[in-house]
């Protein structure tokens, strides 16, 4: 059972990196896109935190006997999610750089070619 300070705790610092992360939102320091997990990782324990026998709930349902593994499980299960996001997002980001790139080394070839012909034509 969680205790009423660890449950105050929870619910205080999850509404302040909730007003973090819109924050970090509005001033667009933070894309909408990226910020969907955080936020629905707030929301969880923001109910988590509102609503300690909702786990205990939870667990029984799972077939766990102890709450503490559920939420094991549930910070692995979080984390896997968070890696998964963000090795898509490097993925991403790196085939955006390979073909700017690409694109890069095209337009400056070309680019050579152009200043060669105004020299020679200048000649």
């Amino acid at each position: 059972m969680i205790t009423l300070k660890l449950q105050i705790l929870l619910f205080s610092g999850s509404i302040v990196c909730f007003f973090v992360l819109v924050n970090l939102i509005r001033k667009y320091r933070l894309e909408l896109k990226y910020s969907m997990l955080w936020l629905f990782i707030m929301l969880v324990v923001l109910i988590l935190s509102v609503f300690p026998n909702a786990f205990v709930l939870i667990s029984n349902v799972m077939g766990i006997e102890m709450p503490v593994n559920a939420l094991f499980l549930l910070v692995s299960f979080i984390l896997i999610l968070i890696m998964f996001s963000l090795t898509a997002t490097v993925s991403r980001s790196t085939i955006k750089i390979k073909e700017m790139s690409q694109e890069i080394g095209l337009l400056k070839y070309q680019i050579e070619q152009l200043e060669s012909k105004n020299n020679d034509f200048v000649r």
